[in-house]
């Protein structure tokens, strides 16, 4: 019995291992593939948009403030979920040291949140109103392409139909 269940163990755990490496090796798709304003989905854009010489050099300017911002961002959030995840471990919490974790890491999504739309406004501000025209058919166009792409309960999940509070509950782990 106890030799059985460690085969069993052992083949799950090697067949776990091979779904994640050809996780791994897939390319990524979607936005993520084009990157932080580069790559080919970057120039088919920036050829479309026709951007002068001093645009493009406004928008890389912006590109790489913003790139910064994001990662200072990620620190910070790894940082907090890190503590908070350790925080629901210990039995003894006290629920106001909670509490105040949750508050600052709303407080930093939002202040993610105003920092896209000030970039978001900074863009504006650059392009021509043609520009930004063929911008918003462009993002349009890219939404579509990935709400096809996405499985039929993703779909859902991203209308609000099926979010789970990740991290927040034990039914739902982390």
């Amino acid at each position: 019995m106890k030799n059985r269940f460690l085969v069993i163990s052992l083949v799950t755990l090697f067949l776990s291992g091979l779904v994640v490496a050809s996780l791994n090796a897939q390319p990524l798709r979607g936005r993520r593939m084009i990157g932080h304003g580069q790559g080919a989905g970057a120039q088919i854009l920036k050829d479309a948009l026709q951007l002068t010489p001093e645009q493009e050099k406004k928008l890389e300017e912006l590109r790489q403030a913003r790139q910064e911002e994001a990662k200072a961002f990620q620190e910070k959030r790894a940082k907090l979920s890190e503590d908070f995840r350790k925080l629901m471990e210990d039995p003894k919490t006290d629920e106001k040291k909670v509490n105040s974790l949750i508050d600052e890491m709303a407080k930093l999504r939002a202040d993610r949140m105003k920092t896209m739309f000030k970039h978001r406004k900074e863009w504006e501000k650059i392009l021509t109103p043609e520009q930004l025209q063929k911008l918003e058919e462009y993002r349009k166009d890219a939404r579509l392409k990935d709400h096809r792409s996405m499985s039929p309960r993703r779909r859902m999940a991203t209308r609000g139909m099926m979010m789970r509070p990740k991290g927040l509950c034990p039914l739902y782990g982390r």
